[in-house]
């Protein structure tokens, strides 16, 4: 293993580490995730809080390891392209304060993304 693929390594452990605490901090917070779901009435909430912890989850882990890191990207990538365009639509809120929140979150996950990308394509 070169410096090129420690650090791509070491950049993939990071982003999955992030979304393995959003898992178990997510659940945690399953009560308000699933008003939210109501809130902004996407239907099956339920069932969609818990594809995106499997999403989370089983995504991360396949971050980690090498020859399925791109498949891990993806699925976090479309985790968080969904998530985004559910909850953090930030021109719907009147609260100017709450949508500053969600604009940082939207376009903070943008980065994200685009550093998955990266990641990903530094396994293939």
């Amino acid at each position: 293993m070169d410096f090129p693929d420690i650090l791509n390594f070491l950049g993939r452990l990071g982003v999955a580490a992030y979304f393995l605490w959003s898992v178990s901090f997510n659940i945690a917070a399953k009560a308000h995730h699933l008003s939210e779901f109501k809130r902004v009435g996407a239907p099956a909430g339920e069932l969609l809080f818990w594809v995106g912890i499997a999403l989370s989850a089983v995504g991360s882990i396949l971050l980690i390891y090498t020859p399925t890191a791109w498949i891990g990207a993806l699925m976090l990538i479309v985790f968080t392209l969904v998530a985004d365009a559910l909850f953090h639509r930030y021109w719907t809120y009147d609260d100017p304060g709450e949508s500053v929140m969600h604009k940082f979150f939207l376009f903070e996950h943008v980065a994200l993304v685009g550093g998955m990308i990266g990641l990903a394509a530094g396994t293939l």
